[in-house]
C-alpha cells in the first residue's frame, strides 16, 4: 500500500519569505555598503586574561549589588583599548576617502544585538575619562536603554572606535565589519581557560590560564598591518600588565 504522505514538521520551512524588520534593514544596507566599500584586514591576537579575571571575580559580587549589573570582561578590555589608543592616534580616527582625521577623544561605540532583530551601536562619551567600573556601568546603562528601545541620536552619534562582544556565545574569533567612518573595530570572542605555556625565573611550564583572542578588522586605506598589529600587541601588554585592581573599587 502507498505510504502516506509525510506529516509537517518544526523543520519544514514557512511559505514565503519574511520581510526585514525596519532596524534589521537599515543594519543590513549599512553593513553592506561598508563591506563594498573598506578593504577590510582582519588580525588576531591571543591574551592571557588571568590578572583581569583575578580581579573581576573578587569584586563581581560587591559591582552587582551596588549596580545591579554583572561584572563582564568587557569594561575591562574598553579601559584597555582608551589606554592604548593613546599610542597609535591613527586608529582612533575617521576617514572620507582621501583625508584620515585622528581624533583627540576616545568616543567608544559598543554594539548591541537587540535579540537578533538587528544591531544598534550606542557610544560611551569621552570614554578614555573612565575607570574600567565607570565603562561597566555607561555601557551597562546604553545597553539597557538600547534593548528598551530608547536610544536617541545623540547616543549613536559620534563614535571614532567601536568594540563588538561575541564571548558569550563561545565563539572563537570574530572578523567584523568596520562602522564607517571609522577606521578599525575590534571583536572580542569567548575566554576560557586553557593551557598555556609560562615563563618563570625558574624555566617554562604549561599551566591553565584564563584566555582568549581579541582581533581587529582595520581598513587598509588608512594604516598599514604593521602599524595595526603593533596595536594589538600593545593592547595585549595593557591586559596582561595593567594593574586593575586600582580599577574597581571594593564595595
Amino acid at each position: 500500500a502507498p505510504s502516506a504522505p509525510a506529516s509537517p514538521t518544526a523543520a519544514t520551512p514557512a511559505s514565503g519569505g519574511v520581510p526585514l524588520s525596519a532596524i534589521r534593514q537599515k543594519t543590513a544596507d549599512r553593513l553592506a555598503e561598508n563591506w563594498r566599500s573598506i578593504p577590510h584586514v582582519f588580525q588576531g591576537i591571543e591574551v592571557d586574561f588571568t590578572a583581569v579575571d583575578a580581579v573581576r571575580l573578587a569584586r563581581k559580587d560587591g559591582f552587582k549589588r551596588n549596580s545591579g549589573q554583572s561584572l563582564t570582561y568587557l569594561p575591562f578590555i574598553a579601559r584597555a583599548v582608551c589606554l592604548a589608543l593613546q599610542e597609535f592616534p591613527n586608529i582612533n580616527a575617521t576617514f572620507d576617502g582621501s583625508t584620515l582625521t585622528p581624533r583627540r577623544e576616545v568616543n567608544l561605540g559598543i554594539a548591541v544585538d537587540l535579540s537578533h532583530n538587528g544591531l544598534v551601536v550606542p557610544v560611551v562619551k569621552r570614554a578614555g575619562d573612565y575607570t574600567a567600573e565607570g565603562l561597566a556601568r555607561e555601557i551597562g546603562r546604553l545597553v539597557e536603554k538600547a534593548r528598551a528601545g530608547k536610544l536617541t541620536a545623540d547616543d549613536m552619534s559620534g563614535g571614532t572606535y567601536s568594540i563588538t562582544n561575541n564571548g558569550a556565545f563561545g565563539t572563537m574569533f570574530t572578523s567584523p565589519i568596520i562602522n564607517a567612518p571609522q577606521v578599525a573595530i575590534l571583536s572580542t570572542d569567548a575566554i576560557r581557560k586553557r593551557p598555556m605555556v609560562v615563563s618563570t625565573a625558574e624555566g617554562e611550564f604549561v599551566a591553565a590560564r584564563t584566555a582568549g583572542i581579541i582581533g581587529q578588522s582595520f581598513d587598509h586605506r588608512a594604516f598599514d598591518g604593521a602599524y595595526a598589529a603593533s596595536f594589538l600587541s600593545r593592547l595585549k601588554q595593557v591586559l596582561e600588565t595593567h594593574d586593575w585592581s586600582g580599577e574597581i573599587s571594593r564595595q
